[in-house]
């Protein structure tokens, strides 16, 4: 079973900028560690404040308050699912529309995760007339209206990282400028 948090009061309001334990005390219909669950949440720079997203997407002035919001919301859900002992896995981030809003966006994200050994999975890969976004015309996938492929998102999100170790993975780094993929682990038998 894939769970997550309540977004409010994380996301914009009044107590927008703080991020909250997940409420549960152990997986919903399940325990502690439990093999069949996964906590799931999303994160997006806009969540930070109204100011933040006036375009649609953060400013990428904002490019040190946005990283602090990443790694604040995805560290904190990975101390909520080591104490859960399940899985996270960030399952919306980005949904930006144009090319440094949506690269700084995105490897921001990507860089927290690898640090919390999380997975992730880009919002959106084509629009299909989606209800939820508030992109209007705009595309937050991977193609554009005229079905020209968006090669600056294509590029941000192709990362290397460790699909399986004979062991323990217990870090992951790829560097977006260099292409230089690191992955330790504690080998076992």
């Amino acid at each position: 079973m894939w769970f997550e948090p309540v977004p409010l009061p994380d996301e914009v309001g009044v107590l927008s900028g703080y991020v909250f334990p997940v409420g549960f005390k152990i997986p919903p219909g399940g325990e502690i560690g439990s093999s069949k669950h996964v906590l799931n949440d999303h994160t997006y720079c806009c969540q930070l404040s109204a100011k933040e997203c006036l375009t649609g997407e953060p400013m990428v002035e904002d490019a040190a308050k946005c990283l602090k919001w990443h790694e604040k919301r995805i560290g904190q859900r990975a101390k909520d699912s080591e104490r859960l002992g399940v899985p996270l896995v960030i399952t919306e981030f980005g949904a930006c529309l144009t090319e440094g809003p949506c690269t700084q966006e995105i490897n921001q994200v990507a860089d927290v995760a690898d640090e919390h050994l999380v997975g992730w999975a880009y919002w959106q890969f084509k629009t299909y007339a989606d209800l939820t976004t508030s992109a209007g015309t705009g595309s937050e996938g991977f193609w554009n209206q005229d079905g020209t492929l968006q090669d600056y998102k294509v590029k941000a999100l192709a990362r290397s990282y460790m699909p399986l170790t004979q062991g323990v993975l217990t870090s992951l780094q790829f560097d977006t400028t260099t292409g230089l993929f690191k992955a330790e682990f504690n080998f076992s038998d």
